[in-house]
Order: structure tokens, then C-alpha cells, then sequence
């Protein structure tokens, strides 16, 4: 027995190995396992984040719809009738911007593929003037590279991949409708439930948990669930005006469908960071096949406006949606995008705003406290000069 106890940590040490390697030999089924439990989880996940969005809405019109009824028949349907509202608001707002926009994209697109081989012929005719022009750009390997035969060649190339990738595309676009259709039903089960989970959730906490631990949980949770619709609320406000911005510049400059553009910004923008791409192409797009020149000075003023309120307005709204300084928000994202990419561009604003607001009140306290206590020490000092 004794000799056991002399070897047990080698023992212990030659199993843990064992495992390791068992684990190194079978990565791939491992991997493959995590990779099926995630994929199982993401309907749900993906219905959290619908309903936590929703909520925002679904909140602010239970606050107008018999705010004093908390008995009978209007208590019972207030919250119903709060998340169709939000439903309906959001589902108008998207019919009408996609009402004015999609028209007039497939249209752009059709000119676009018809006119496909005269924008060819001038674009041959440009290059054959270009080195007329200038001796220094008639480079061998570049008018081969330009010649009909390579963008043939490269078009077929282009074609084949791209029947791939379209499969592809539409497998993934299908999981996904799918995951978002599941996630809706799973959204709506939450927010009709909402009250009944929390309740559920603090009861499991009580139950493994002291009271103190469930205090700090629950100030912590509260803290963030605010912190983050606060930053929704601000990148709306972020978007409806990054999108009157471009609609005024677009209407000043006499470019066409400045109100239509206008709009698919301000919707895209919702996307934080790389939702102005989107409705920037899709602008640009549009405008191709009206007037290149139109579409040159577009991209421009996008551009322009995109850097002027993505370090000036952006940090200010945001920063005071969340409480968070508008440097810290600019450096949240840097930092964000730097650690975890585009993920961390997206949550490194109100995860930064949440820690800061649990530093700032927990500074607070402690000065507060210490404030408390030289008092106290100041009061004793003075009454014990006093009795001397």
C-alpha cells in the first residue's frame, strides 16, 4: 500500500498521458464531435440573439400599450400584441426599402450582363489608346494578360468554380434560412416566456449558489443585457443618420436615386462595420448603369462619409448609447478586430462598455469606502487631540 502511495503520481502522470495521446490519435473524430454539438446549438443561439434584439423593441411597446394594467385581459395580451407589433415594424421597414431597391438592382444587373461584350470592345478600344499614348504601358505580359483569348480563358476558369461555389453558396444560404426559421419559433417561445426563464434561471442560481454570488450574477447580467440594447439603440441612431448623410450628398450632387441609395445604406448599416460594403455595392451597382461618372463620384462620397462617421459620429453615438468615452470606443474596436476579427469588431464595443461600467462602480465603492474610512480615522485624531 505503501509503495502504491509512492507511485501514485507516476501512475496518475502515465494515465493522463495516455489520454492525451489517445485524444492526439483521435482529433479529428473529436473535432468532428465539437464541430456537431455546435452545429446542433446554433438554431438556439441564433433565436437568443433574434429575441434579445426583438426584446428591445417588444419592451418599448409594452411601455405605451396600458403601461398601469398589470390584471385582466389587456395584461394578457400586451405581450403578444408587443412582439406582432415589432414584427410588423420591422417586417415594413425591410418590404420598403427591398420594394425600391431589388427592382432596380435586377434591372441594373440584366443592363449590366447584356452590354457585357460592348463594355468589352471599349475597354480593348481604352487599352489600344492608352499604349498609342503612353509607350511605358505597352507591357507584353499585360496585353497578354488583357488579350480576348486569356479573358476567355479566364471566364471559363471563372465559370466552373463559380457552379461550385453557387452549390456551395446555396447549400449554406439554405442551412441558414433554416437555422433562422427555427430560431424565430424558438425567439418567440423566449419572449412569451420571458419572465417564467429569468425566474427559472435565478431559482438554479439560489439553488448551487450563496445570496451574495446570486446578487453579483444577477447585477452582472443586468449590467450587460443593458449595456448591449443600449448599443443597438445607438446603431440605429448610427445608421439613420450615416443614411440621411448619404441621401442629402447624393441629392446635392444631382445623382439619381439618391432616396433609394440613401435607404439600403441606412439598412445595411445596421450590420456594425461591414454593412456600408454591402449597401455600398449594391449603390454602386445601381448606378454603374446609369452613369459610370455617377457611380465614380459615389463611391467617393461614401468613402468620404464612411471615415468621417466611422471616427467621428460612430465613437460619440455609440459611446454615449453605452457610457463608454468615445476613445474607448475607438479603441474597442481596434483591439476587438485585432483579437477575434470581425467578431471582435462587433461585441468588443458593449463587452468594453460593460466591463468599464462594472470597473467604474466598483472604483466607486472602494473610494467611497476609503473616503469613509479617513473620516472615521480623521474623527478619532481629532478627539483624541481633544482629551489630550
Amino acid at each position: 500500500m505503501k509503495r502504491f502511495k509512492y507511485y501514485k503520481p507516476l501512475i496518475g502522470a502515465i494515465i493522463l498521458a495516455g489520454v492525451m495521446i489517445m485524444m492526439a490519435l483521435r482529433i479529428s473524430d473529436i473535432a468532428n464531435a465539437i464541430d456537431a454539438i455546435i452545429t446542433a446549438f446554433v438554431p438556439l443561439i441564433v433565436g437568443a440573439c433574434i429575441a434579445f434584439v426583438l426584446d428591445i423593441l417588444v419592451v418599448r411597446y409594452e411601455r405605451w400599450l396600458w403601461p398601469k394594467s398589470k390584471t385582466g385581459w389587456k395584461d394578457k395580451i400586451r405581450r403578444p400584441l408587443s412582439l406582432v407589433l415589432s414584427f410588423v415594424t420591422i417586417s415594413a421597414i425591410v418590404y420598403f426599402i427591398a420594394r425600391m431597391a431589388i427592382p432596380q438592382l435586377i434591372h441594373s444587373m440584366s443592363i449590366i450582363v447584356s452590354s457585357s461584350p460592348q463594355l468589352y470592345t471599349d475597354f480593348q478600344t481604352w487599352m489600344q489608346h492608352l499604349t498609342e499614348t503612353i509607350p511605358m504601358a505597352s507591357n507584353q505580359t499585360l496585353m497578354d494578360t488583357l488579350s480576348g483569348e486569356s479573358i476567355v480563358k479566364y471566364t471559363r476558369e471563372w465559370g466552373t468554380k463559380g457552379g461550385t461555389y453557387l452549390v456551395n453558396a446555396m447549400g449554406t444560404a439554405l442551412s441558414w434560412t433554416l437555422n433562422i426559421g427555427l430560431g424565430l419559433i424558438f425567439a418567440i417561445y423566449m419572449l412569451l416566456d420571458k419572465e417564467r426563464l429569468m425566474m427559472q434561471g435565478k431559482r438554479i442560481l439560489k439553488a448551487y449558489a450563496s445570496d451574495e454570488w446570486v446578487n453579483r450574477v444577477s447585477y452582472v447580467t443586468r449590467v450587460a443585457v443593458q449595456t448591449f440594447s443600449n448599443f443597438f439603440v445607438g446603431q440605429f441612431i448610427d445608421a439613420l443618420i450615416l443614411g440621411i448623410m448619404v441621401g442629402i450628398s447624393l441629392w446635392a450632387f444631382n445623382i439619381e436615386y439618391a432616396t433609394t441609395i440613401a435607404c439600403v445604406i441606412g439598412l445595411t448599416a445596421l450590420i456594425p462595420l461591414l454593412g456600408i460594403y454591402v449597401g455600398g455595392v449594391i449603390g454602386a451597382v445601381i448606378l454603374l448603369t446609369v452613369s459610370p461618372m455617377d457611380a465614380l463620384i459615389y463611391v467617393i462620397i461614401l468613402e468620404v462619409l464612411h471615415q468621417i462617421e466611422s471616427n467621428f459620429i460612430y465613437p460619440k453615438i455609440v459611446g454615449n448609447s453605452v457610457g463608454l468615452p468615445g476613445l474607448w470606443v475607438f479603441a474597442a474596436v481596434i483591439v476587438g478586430g485585432s483579437l477575434m476579427g470581425v467578431t471582435g469588431m462587433l461585441i468588443g464595443v458593449p463587452l468594453v462598455a460593460t466591463c468599464y461600467k462594472l470597473l467604474m462602480t466598483d472604483v466607486n465603492d472602494r473610494l467611497a469606502s476609503n473616503e469613509y474610512c479617513l473620516n472615521n480615522i480623521s474623527i478619532y485624531v481629532c478627539f483624541v487631540c481633544c482629551c489630550i
